[in-house]
């Protein structure tokens, strides 16, 4: 009896011991979300962006019916918002205030120096309009500083055709 139990106890912990191997070696990829839209998926779109080591994360908004990017900066050592943004970007994309746009956002590395006194954050914020087959790409200044900073308006990168556009 001692002998079944001895084989059985051996065959399980191989079976542990070759699972844990396995996952262990088995590539994996880090699930991130860092965008969702509202229930009907046509009035808005939240996303998040990582603004550089050690730092907070920026929560943007875009709003679909009015063409207005909003975000704010979490501040890592205070936990609160200290820096906002803002741009209408239905201009950049030649849209008219008439006209209902169908965008999609999404964060991407930037990595850019600063041109400017203030330094953007290591990601941006990808926005791609399906009527106009355009996609540009909007940085922000982040400053690493506790208080209070003043409204920034968001600064576009550069942009690409994708298609043409669709009326």
């Amino acid at each position: 009896m001692t002998s079944a139990k001895n084989t059985k106890m051996i065959w399980f912990t191989c079976g542990v011991l070759g699972g844990l191997m396995v996952s262990y070696f088995w590539p994996s990829e880090i699930a991130l979300a860092d965008t969702d839209r509202d229930a009907g998926g046509s009035k808005f779109a939240v996303i998040t962006v990582n603004t550089g080591v050690a730092t907070g994360d920026a929560v943007f908004v875009l709003d679909f019916l009015t063409g207005r990017l909003y975000g704010a900066a979490m501040n890592a050592q205070t936990g609160k918002f200290t820096q906002s943004y803002a741009r209408n970007i239905m201009p950049d994309f030649n849209l008219s205030p008439d006209v209902t746009p169908s965008f999609v956002v999404s964060s991407t590395k930037l990595f850019i120096s600063a041109r400017a006194r203030k330094q953007p954050a290591t990601n941006g914020i990808c926005v791609a309009e399906l009527k106009t087959g355009r996609v540009i790409v909007y940085a922000f200044p982040y400053a690493t500083e506790p208080r209070l900073q003043p409204l920034e308006t968001l600064t576009m990168v550069d942009g690409f055709m994708f298609r043409q556009g669709v009326q």
